[in-house]
Order: C-alpha cells, then structure tokens, then sequence
C-alpha cells in the first residue's frame, strides 16, 4: 500500500467503485439505442416466428435432404423462411427439417414440393398454420405476462427492503391496479388484484404514519383515483368492450413512473435490484437480436425465468449487506460475491451442458438456454459491480455501518 493509501485508509476497490458503474451504464445505453434501432426498423424489439407472428411449419421426414440447398432455392420467394433440421437425439443423424415462414400453407407446399421433387403426404409430413390473429394475441399475453412479472418482483422487493409502511401499501395499491388492468381477461388473477387493493387500501387508513402524513388528503385522492378506474375496468368495459382496452397502456405508463418515484425516493436498494433485474433483461435482447434469433413463445417464458435468475443474487447481495452487521461494507460484499458468484456459476455450467447435450435436438429447449445463458452472464456484471456499487455508495452516503 502507498503512502496515500495509507492516510485514506482506501483500497483500490474503495477508491475506484463508482467509476466501475460506467462500464454497465455504457453497456445499458449502448443495448437500448440499438434496440431503438431494432424497433425503428422491425416494429418491434424481437424476430418472432411463426407461433408469434402467424404463419405455417411443414415438417418433412427426409434424412437425404440438404438443407442448405432447400433454403437457398425458396429465400427469394419466401425472405422470412427459416428452416432447421432434426436430429436423432442418441445418433445425431438428421432424420428431417422444418420450415417456417409466414405465408399460408397453400402457397409454401407447391413451392417445397418443387424443390424436392415430390409430392408431400400425410406419411412423410405435417403441416401446421396458425392464423396472425390469434398468435399475435398470444404474443401480447405473454408480453403482458412479462410486465407483471417485472411489477410484482418490483414490489415484492421493496416490501422487503423499504422502510416505509404507508409507502409500502401505496406501492401494492398501484401494483394491483396495473396487474387488473393488464390481466383483465383472467378472472382469478384480477379479483385477486382488486381484492389486494381493498384490504391494502383499508390497512393504509389504520396505518398509523398515514394520520401523521402532511400529504394525507392528497395520497387519499390518488388512490381513490386508482380505484375508480379499477372499478371501470372492470364493470363499465364489461358492458361496453371497447371502452377500456385502448387505453390501457396510457394508464400503465403514469402507474410504472409513479412506481419508480415510490421505489427511487423511499428505497435506494430496491430499485437497484429492480434496475439490475431490467439490465439483464434489456442486454439480452439486445444480444438476441445481434445473433439474429427468431423468439418463440419458449424465448418469452425464457425471459420469465430470467427475472427470477436475477433477483436471486440480487436479492442475496441486499440482505447481506443491508441487514447484517457483522464485518465492513466491504468484507459484507464480498461474502454474498462468494456466494452468489458460486450459484451463478453453478447454473451456467449446469444449463450450459444441457445445452451441448439438445444443440441439435430441440430448437425449443436450445433457445430457453441459450437466453438464460447469456442473461446470466449480464447478470454477474449488473448483480456484482451496478447493485453492489449502488449499494455501497447509498450506505457510505448515509453513513450506514
């Protein structure tokens, strides 16, 4: 150690983690322009194939067939197509392929037919269609899906690490309201929302720090707000359907925003974690969309897990360092960095063998890995130098032992 450190009493950790945070908040910009690229230019942040966009897959069992062949000959005709083979999962011997594109079925089978020279039976292959309607439906579901995953893991985690009981119930408020609205379709979990709004709403006004609230009055009426328009949701647009889903996602952005603020002014640690938990997501996708992957349903339920993945270490790391005092800040960190690193690690080689294993079996399973893979190689970057940073600097601030 120099002479300057030792008047500091600072190692090169203590000296340099604030200008560490650069290297994920220039990796975040530089994954959200390009994906603001992406969506300039697709509509949208993803390639999705056919069971997100609509479409046809023909299946052929053929295991003489070159694909490679077969791509090149029907890309003119068909520029989305995409085509993979199968294989035999104890040989690895290619016993057929799969074609997807978005054009119909009547148009897509003379043309492969002509390619192959033969006319395709019902023994030899099978043909799916799905129409764009219902599997763009299914894409805003499943999207939908991903939104409350990010809502609820945002409150949850600041019920946990937030000091606050009023701002606590004022978080669940807007969480239910934005969950009602985004799953109106499904019954059990939108009663389930509106139910957790009454019963937080009512234990909000018997919070003692609600009484002593200067802003009491005002927090009154925009939750009464909230409610009306959990109630229209619920009750006006069932008699006229057209009243209410349009707007829907002009409510859900001032929710999310005010969720934000909640979570930034009372909880420093918690949106952290929630911040962490949105980089791994957002640097995945823009990855996934560098490599040129076409996302399936199994790509989104993929991200779904993602979330959980991240707020593990996250979490570990937070309660580590926040409620135990036992050791400095640093030597706190460092033991939830043993830990987690040691779980993370465990979980990529483990998912990384599996995925060696289906390469070339499941095109299903290979994405499912192959996305929780790379989520989790952001996740030690956002986990371990962007929440431990955050972390420090807040309880060094505030002159937290």
């Amino acid at each position: 150690m120099n002479e300057e450190n030792r008047e500091t009493g600072k190692n090169w950790y203590d000296r340099n983690y604030k200008l560490m945070l650069l290297i994920p908040i220039a990796v975040f910009a530089a994954a959200l322009a390009y994906l603001f690229v992406f969506y300039n230019a697709n509509g949208d942040i993803f390639k999705k194939d056919v069971s997100l966009t609509g479409g046809t897959t023909i299946t052929v069992f053929n295991d003489s067939t070159d694909i490679s062949i077969i791509k090149n000959a029907l890309i003119g005709q068909f520029p989305d197509i995409d085509i993979r083979g199968i294989s035999d999962i104890r040989t690895g011997k290619q016993t057929g392929f799969s074609v997807e594109t978005q054009q119909s079925a009547d148009v897509l089978k003379p043309a492969l037919e002509t390619e192959l020279g033969y006319t395709l039976t019902v023994q030899d292959s099978s043909v799916e269609f799905s129409g764009s309607s219902l599997s763009s439906g299914f894409y805003l579901q499943l999207m939908n899906a991903v939104s409350v995953a990010f809502i609820l893991m945002g409150v949850v985690v600041f019920v946990i690490f937030g000091e606050s009981k009023r701002t606590k119930l004022i978080a669940i408020m807007i969480s239910s309201v934005a969950v009602s609205i985004l799953f109106r379709n499904v019954n059990f979990l939108s009663y389930a929302a509106v139910l957790v709004f009454i019963v937080s709403f009512l234990w909000y006004i018997a919070a003692r720090e609600f009484k002593k609230s200067k802003y009491k009055y005002a927090e009154i009426g925009v939750l009464a707000v909230g409610g009306i328009i959990l109630m229209q949701k619920h009750f006006i647009s069932m008699l006229i359907p057209s009243i209410g889903k349009a707007s829907d996602y002009f409510i859900i952005a001032p929710l999310m925003i005010i969720l934000v603020a909640v979570y930034i002014v009372n909880s420093v640690p918690s949106i952290a974690v929630i911040f962490a938990a949105f980089a791994d997501i957002l640097m995945t996708a823009a990855v996934i969309d560098i490599i040129g992957l076409r996302i399936s349903a199994a790509g989104i339920i993929a991200f779904l897990m993602l979330i959980g993945y991240s707020v593990d270490t996250d979490i570990l790391l937070t309660s580590r360092t926040l409620r135990s005092r036992e050791g400095t800040i640093n030597h706190r960190i460092l033991g939830a960095f043993k830990t987690g690193i040691t779980m993370t690690i465990a979980a990529i080689a483990a998912i990384g063998a599996s995925l060696i294993v289906i390469y070339s079996f499941s095109e299903t399973l290979k994405q499912i890995f192959g996305i929780i893979i790379i989520g989790l190689g952001f996740d030690i970057m956002n986990t371990w130098i962007t929440n431990a940073s955050i972390l420090k600097w807040f309880m060094e601030a505030n002159h937290l032992p």
